[in-house]
């Protein structure tokens, strides 16, 4: 792995976009991974950058896009799991269980407002790798109703036979699994704009670090900082 800094007054874009072409002259498949927010943006400061024969090789896009470029040949066992789908398996598994077993939760069974709040926390859970279960809540009640909540959407989704991984977790599956070790090896990943991960990407990068003949990092941070060994939130602290 390799970490590029520069402080604020750099064009951090200009300095990982010319990384990105020297691999990509040297016959390496680039991806070039700009956070969700940002990638628009980030497509087109690349591009201005970028000697147009040098473009074709590098592919500016996000992780999500990238995990789906790797494995789109993949045969996944069951059907995929979209928005709409969750948001009726909510809505579904309000309705199976009884309001006599949601202490807090039961006037609110078909309060479409409730429900996708619940679509949001199941995703957020699975981008950060952990369970309802893991959630530390001060009222017991309503960490009961949670559970039981999440305990029979998880029950409906396996009966539909629906998938029930994020694109992440699945390309990070295929890495372990070796099936994808030709083509990394011909791959570089080079990251930028993002100041923290979260614990899905963090995983994967790790994977792609293990695997990709080069992930390259870049970050906006001073001299000053990086020599600091205070760090919080996944970001350097200056004093």
């Amino acid at each position: 792995m390799r970490l590029l800094y520069t402080d604020i007054s750099q064009s951090l874009t200009e300095i990982l976009v010319n990384q990105a072409a020297s691999f990509a002259k040297s016959g390496y498949r680039v991806f070039y991974i700009a956070p969700n927010s940002l990638s628009f943006e980030k497509e087109r400061a690349v591009l201005e950058h970028l000697e147009e024969e040098a473009s074709f090789a590098i592919t500016v896009t996000r992780f999500t896009q990238m995990a789906r470029y790797f494995t789109i040949n993949s045969k996944r066992s069951g059907k995929t799991l979209t928005d709409n789908a969750l948001t009726m398996f909510f809505y579904r598994a309000l309705l199976l269980i009884a309001p006599k077993d949601l202490s807090i939760y039961g006037p609110l069974k078909r309060d479409l407002t409730f429900i996708k709040q619940l679509v949001d926390l199941y995703k957020e859970l699975k981008t950060s790798n952990i369970s309802i279960l893991d959630l530390h809540l001060d009222n017991e009640e309503r960490k009961n109703d949670l559970i039981a909540i999440f305990a029979m959407v998880s029950d409906l989704i396996r009966q539909d036979q629906f998938e029930d991984q994020t694109p992440l977790a699945y390309f990070a599956q295929a890495i372990c699994s070796r099936e994808l070790e030709k083509e990394l090896s011909k791959t570089v990943v080079v990251i930028d704009g993002f100041t923290r991960f979260t614990a899905e990407e963090d995983y994967l990068v790790s994977l792609l670090n293990d695997k990709c003949h080069q992930v390259v990092i870049g970050t906006y941070i001073s001299q000053k900082a990086f020599q600091k060994s205070f760090v919080k939130g996944n970001v350097y602290q200056a004093s």
